[in-house]
């Protein structure tokens, strides 16, 4: 994939070119003897070549480089107008410059050129939808097009990504798989209006990566798409940050941006721990941390990751929901969970999860009560 600038201005000088050789030989229109209505120039024909030249280079040059084609158009009309009133106001005042070579250069090198935009391969957006596809947002694409990010090669971005599963279904159940291309789609639609890039998406669920291209992805933005999808949709989701690898890859029959790297490995157990715990959305200790003044959150389990040991916290709502009784009694059973004492932590899960119906709290009170009785037998 060639890199932009080196295809704009290879188009440009392109442009200019086919323009320059339509155009000069206008210079001799005035010496064939048929011809009676043009008088011959008074500025030197080798002046009126190098303007040519210049009008049609640069007329080229904005009209390939610049991504919207309303002000591609709208420059080159202007530019048009400027050179034919520049040469009717000098001969006004005496100045006839007769030969309008200039102003049929720029002419036509603004016709090529434009030309070119509407093509694939000259237009900015046709190349990022044939890397990304359906998977950005129209409106979020299109405020991404000024930016230079096109180039091939991986690069390191500090990136936002969040795995959503769907509610779960039965195997084989054909109506329910019928239903998860539905709600693939509505995945995508919610999760594009926030900024975020789809990069896989199956019948467990989808991948999501925020912050591309520059794009700043706030933790509480991200948060709260994720919040209200869960409590809209079911299933159950994961949120990390980190650092990916993000660039164009080649893959069988095309080519297109991809995302790599050991934060979407991580957010991939994380969420598969968080359907293991019937948690809604998960996060690490850091992203918790950040977003601790807008959201609750309770601890849920230490988990092992390349070596790390991180604490998960679950979401369990805005900071202004209430609940900060229940958030004691959780931590009290959740110490005594992790400190041992399973009869504590049986009663105290137990009770919330009749209260609240708290799948969590059922999830660790099994767990508890579990562990209590191979203690007892051991």
């Amino acid at each position: 994939m060639n890199r932009p600038l080196a295809l704009h201005l290879k188009a440009a000088l392109l442009s200019a070119l086919a323009a320059i050789v339509l155009a000069l030989p206008l210079l001799w229109v005035p010496l064939l003897p048929a011809w009676q209505g043009w008088r011959p120039p008074v500025v030197s024909p080798r002046a009126e070549a190098i303007l040519a030249v210049l009008m049609a280079l640069a007329v080229a040059w904005c009209v390939v480089d610049i991504p919207r084609r309303g002000l591609k158009v709208l420059i080159w009309l202007a530019t048009l107008w400027l050179l034919g009133g520049g040469i009717w106001l000098a001969g006004l005042y005496g100045y006839a410059a007769s030969s309008l070579v200039p102003l049929i250069a720029a002419a036509l090198a603004g016709a090529i050129a434009l030309a070119f935009s509407f093509t694939p391969a000259g237009s900015r957006r046709a190349r990022w939808q044939s890397l990304v596809g359906g998977r950005v947002a129209p409106e979020f694409l299109r405020a991404r097009i000024d930016e230079r990010h096109l180039e091939e090669g991986p690069r390191s971005e500090l990136l936002a990504v969040a795995e959503v599963l769907w509610p779960g279904h039965e195997e084989g159940d054909h109506a329910a798989w019928q239903g998860l291309s539905g709600l693939a789609e509505r995945a995508a639609r919610h999760f594009q209006r926030a900024g975020g890039y789809l990069e896989r998406c199956d019948g467990e669920g989808a991948l999501f990566a925020f912050g591309l291209w520059g794009q700043s992805a706030e933790t509480t933005d991200v948060l709260g798409a994720l919040w209200r999808w869960v409590r809209e949709a079911g299933g159950c989701a994961a949120l990390t940050r980190g650092e990916c690898v993000a660039g164009v890859g080649q893959f069988p029959g095309e080519v297109r941006w991809t995302v790599g790297g050991s934060p979407l490995r991580r957010v991939r157990r994380m969420a598969s721990a968080a359907r293991g715990y019937a948690a809604r959305v998960l996060v690490d200790e850091s992203l918790a941390g950040e977003v601790a003044e807008g959201w609750q959150s309770r601890r849920m389990a230490w988990w092992e990751f390349d070596g790390d040991r991180l604490l998960l916290h679950e979401i369990t709502g805005p900071a202004e929901s209430g609940g900060e009784d229940e958030a004691r009694r959780w931590d009290r059973g959740w110490d005594a969970f992790w400190a041992g004492q399973w009869a504590e932590a049986e009663n105290a899960f137990a009770a919330l999860a009749r209260e609240r119906d708290d799948a969590a709290a059922r999830v660790f009170a099994l767990r508890s009560a579990a562990a209590r009785r191979t203690a007892g037998q051991s």
